[in-house]
């Protein structure tokens, strides 16, 4: 994730709420709870909804296996209005601060969890990836990127960094989609979904009450990591991620409060997606613009302003910049080779030729 200038909260659009500590709970209105649990990164939380439903309290996301997250779910439960329980819980995507609980509360909590189909098959394909101990795909991967072989067992460690936020997955799913409506306590919240940040991350929102829960697809001051470690050509996450947000233009109100994933709460989402969408152009026009030579996605970095970026941020700084030029690549704006000495990729703008 990538802090960019949000010109929207700039301009007074974050409501004056102000964060909770962690496991506090603060109310947003009534029914809506807003409480945080703990991330051991940089970015050291994750917000988490309490919608009132029937016989208690729906959650939206889990937070990240730990035993600190685990003791602070026991004491958000017992500090809920009456009635004191969960009813169910919605995962918006497959990423371990959002998912890494959900096995743990479904059999605790004795509750439902709620995902899209191709997040949760994401989630069972990773957790298979991570109890292997062949890493080879690893190397290739870095080295195609242009990595030098020195460094490859270093930034494989600092991949690896999030695995131990995941916990057990849930033993049981109740799928849900773009276009379904979940009834949760006398609401309807309808379901969204969009892909490049994940491929079927959820948004809910409810017209009644003018709110929508977006998740990681729309933060007030993070622009989202949408990266790959698959090399292939029909991996196109940043085109998912743009058609992604254009067409959640067209479904969201400006004037509802948004819930995100991480930092404060806001208004007007369709202006800090205008934002996003600004800073991936951005992006892709100052990638074309150092592509006059046969340059690999490691020699790119400096260029973004990812040259100096360290440990699990390299790692992120190296998928998020090969799936910009990916990008250019199917849309014929930069050409591909390989390099038969190192095994790299590298990319060049097709301008250089005319």
């Amino acid at each position: 994730m990538v802090q960019t200038t949000n010109k929207s909260v700039a301009q007074g659009n974050i409501i004056n709420i102000a964060p909770p500590k962690f496991g506090e709970l603060v109310s947003i209105s009534a029914g809506l709870l807003w409480t945080r649990l703990t991330i051991p990164s940089k970015l050291d939380h994750i917000n988490i909804y309490l919608i009132k439903d029937k016989g208690g309290w729906f959650a939206i996301d889990s937070g990240p296996s730990s035993d600190a997250n685990r003791e602070i779910w026991e004491e958000i439960v017992k500090k809920l209005p009456e009635p004191k329980k969960l009813t169910g819980l919605l995962v918006t995507h497959c990423h371990p601060d959002h998912i890494g609980l959900s096995g743990w509360i479904q059999q605790h909590f004795q509750v439902p969890v709620y995902a899209s189909e191709n997040e949760i098959s994401k989630a069972r394909r990773d957790e298979f990836s991570r109890l292997s101990s062949d890493h080879e795909k690893d190397d290739f991967f870095y080295r195609t990127l242009g990595v030098s072989n020195t460094e490859i067992p270093e930034l494989k460690k600092y991949a690896r960094v999030m695995d131990n936020l995941y916990g057990p997955l849930p033993e049981k799913v109740e799928i849900i989609e773009k276009g379904d409506s979940i009834i949760i306590g006398e609401n309807d919240w309808d379901i969204w979904s969009g892909s490049g940040h994940s491929v079927e991350h959820i948004c809910l929102k409810n017209d009644k009450l003018g709110i929508f829960i977006s998740g990681d697809q729309v933060l007030p001051g993070i622009t989202p990591h949408v990266g790959t470690d698959i090399i292939s050509l029909n991996d196109n996450p940043i085109k998912n991620w743009l058609e992604s947000l254009t067409d959640l233009k067209s479904w969201v109100n400006p004037d509802y409060l948004v819930l995100p994933a991480h930092e404060r709460i806001f208004f007007n989402a369709i202006a800090r997606v205008d934002e996003v969408l600004e800073h991936h152009h951005n992006l892709l026009r100052t990638l074309i613009r150092k592509l006059d030579q046969w340059l690999t996605t490691d020699e790119l970095l400096s260029f973004v302003g990812w040259g100096a970026v360290k440990g699990f941020g390299r790692c992120l700084a190296l998928e998020e910049t090969f799936a910009h030029l990916i990008f250019l690549v199917n849309s014929g704006e930069v050409k591909i080779q390989k390099n038969e000495s190192s095994d790299a990729i590298e990319f060049r703008s097709i301008l250089v030729e005319k």
